[in-house]
């Protein structure tokens, strides 16, 4: 173990960790949690919920201490905006108006002010923020190092963790303009979100070991460590809680045969752990509040593909069939079907097993039959995308550690044919055929490392044998200066739709450019957009359907008229729309309905007790 430096604030007690305590050591999670549980919900209550804006990225809500209020973070516009719910009205305000990159949320120990970590390099830092007027300051100036997982102690001392070059330090700021920072444990590298006990006298964390994590208790006088769980697979907002008086440790996490993210509450005293589900839904975080009650941020979406006429009106869901999610829908070149991605909402194990389904239509364009699998390969397979002719499927695959374009005949038996080889970390997006049949065009960050945030690339398909007939190339967008997000090919081919995230303010613009490159030209902008597709064409190729949803409230599929720049709103409804696709005789767009919202649930005291 690493030497420990021990600061003035911390006391200074030798005692060891339990001996019950060592009976839990390096157990993998699950078997932990099978000594038992007498937990019992009841008379729940719902603190806030809050509705994302992002399709993917869902944070947890974090409450205060006295459960009286709940804080999201969110983007809106590529920035991490912060949202505040009054538990007792259920309302929220957002409380930050400008970009910034704001992660590791927490609350002060009063309640009083929130505290996270400010990711943009002329900002990076630990801040504090005033829920009530909104006003932010920087308590923590790390200068040229990396800071993550502040935490603020009762006395202003701020502990986190440290990354200067190789070196990780878990280290205490004292309060003051000084920012006076010492070393508490010098050698914490694979550390994950450590938080001191309430007594001062240990310190709990997350390890990195083999791709999982080791929940872990380190005296911080002692240096003596204990591993109380084992092979935990954790969500993207990693936390470990104490509970009010030090008796035991929370957290959401996944146990080996896990399928959710469920909570947790670990004793120290070496007693069972206890396993809180929540209406077999994924809980990202678990927090103790003060009055023994535990809260769970538990994360609740869907989404299902509907329909909606080019005229406007609330899509119709044609796609909704048990736990099964489908989304970005496209069409079968004689408007027979439907294709989409189809995932259970889990997020254990998004998105490694991504599928391509499809349903079948009538003459009259409604649904006939169920739900079938178009495409099943190993980890995700995204964007379904036939030929003109019907002869050829089109998509994204990871398929044998790809980040890449794959094509497959359809109906036949043979094996995928790989089309391009950007490689793993690419983040390719979902090909669009030119009317040709003879074209692919799609976006990339790929080849990876080469200082590429996302362009536009199209590659050349023989479409008698299904081979690539030449390298991808980029598209040349003179004079651009962003992120390119998806490719669309006109009607006539002649040009191509993609999106554009601003580097400056994050805005996301809608562009088209010649189909063999050149000046982009903008055609409406606007402050949030879901840069996980690409516009879509209208039949005439004179406008383009988009979907924003400016920061607030769903998203929803609008039209711009590209000589004028006129827009209106298509799509209407409380699950909101994204991702048009526009069926073949031009009369109807498939879209993606989807809710995505975290619930803070704040459970009823346990009869196990929360100490």
């Amino acid at each position: 173990m690493s030497a420990v430096r021990v600061r003035p604030w911390e006391n200074r007690v030798r005692g060891r960790l339990s001996g019950a305590c060592r009976s839990l050591a390096a157990v993998p999670f699950l078997t932990a949690a099978a000594c038992g549980s007498n937990v019992e919900e009841a008379s729940d209550v719902v603190l806030a919920r809050h509705v994302h804006t992002d399709l993917y990225d869902a944070y947890p809500g974090i409450p205060s201490p006295a459960g009286d209020r709940v804080v999201f973070a969110d983007y809106a516009a590529d920035r991490r905006s912060l949202t505040v719910y009054d538990a007792a009205t259920g309302v929220g305000r957002a409380v930050t108006r400008t970009q910034g990159g704001r992660s590791r949320v927490t609350w002060s120990p009063d309640g009083s002010r929130v505290v996270y970590v400010e990711r943009h390099a002329d900002r990076h830092g630990v801040w504090t923020l005033d829920p009530t007027t909104g006003q932010e300051s920087r308590i923590v100036d790390p200068g040229d190092a990396r800071i993550d997982y502040p935490r603020l102690l009762p006395d202003g001392t701020v502990t986190a963790l440290r990354y200067a070059g190789a070196d990780t330090a878990w280290v205490a700021y004292a309060p003051g303009p000084a920012d006076a920072m010492s070393v508490v444990v010098d050698r914490a590298g694979g550390w994950i979100a450590p938080v001191r006990s309430p007594d001062g006298r240990a310190v709990a964390y997350l390890r990195a070991a083999g791709g999982r994590a080791d929940l872990t208790v380190t005296e911080i006088a002692t240096g003596e460590t204990r591993t109380l769980a084992a092979d935990l697979q954790l969500g993207w907002d990693r936390r470990v809680e104490w509970s009010p008086t030090g008796g035991a440790l929370h957290l959401a996490a996944a146990g080996i045969d896990d399928s959710l993210f469920v909570a947790w509450r670990v004793p120290l005293d070496g007693g069972p752990a206890e396993r809180l589900e929540h209406n077999g839904r994924d809980v990202l975080a678990v927090t103790p509040l003060a009055d023994g009650r535990v809260a769970l941020s538990v994360y609740h979406t869907r989404t299902a593909v509907g329909l909606v006429p080019v005229t406007g009106g609330e899509p119709t869901d044609v796609t909704t069939a048990g736990s099964t999610s489908a989304f970005l829908p496209s069409w079968h070149p004689a408007g027979e079907a439907l294709g989409f991605i189809t995932f259970s909402w889990r997020r254990v194990r998004m998105p490694i097993d991504f599928d391509l389904g499809t349903l079948d239509l009538d003459a009259e364009g409604a649904p006939t039959g169920t739900i079938r699998t178009l495409l099943s390969e190993e980890g995700e397979d995204y964007g379904a995308a036939w030929s003109p002719d019907g002869r050829w499927l089109a998509f994204h695959s990871h398929l044998e550690q790809s980040d890449d374009i794959w094509l497959v005949p359809v109906g036949g038996s043979e094996r995928p044919t790989r089309l391009t080889h950007f490689g793993p970390g690419a983040d390719t997006g979902e090909p669009d055929w030119s009317p040709d049949g003879r074209t692919l065009a799609f976006s990339s960050h790929g080849p990876p490392l080469e200082g590429n945030p996302g362009s536009v690339y199209s590659v050349a398909v023989d479409p008698a044998t299904g081979f690539a007939a030449a390298d991808p190339v980029r598209v040349p967008l003179d004079g651009f200066q962003g992120y390119a997000m998806g490719a669309r090919f006109s009607p006539d081919g002649e040009r191509l739709a993609f999106y554009g995230r601003s580097f400056e303010d994050g805005r996301v613009t809608v562009y088209t450019v010649p189909a063999a490159g050149g000046p982009p030209t903008a055609v409406v902008s606007f402050a949030n957009g879901e840069p996980y597709s690409a516009p879509e064409w209208g039949a005439d190729g004179a406008s383009l359907f988009y979907s924003r949803n400016d920061g607030v409230g769903p998203f929803q599929v609008w039209r711009v008229d590209i000589p004028t720049g006129a827009t209106e709103q298509v799509t209407t409804g409380v699950l909101g729309a994204l991702q048009p696709s526009l069926s073949p005789d031009g009369g109807t767009l498939a879209v993606t309905m989807r809710e995505a919202a975290i619930e803070v649930v704040a459970l009823a005291n346990r009869s196990t007790g929360a100490n």
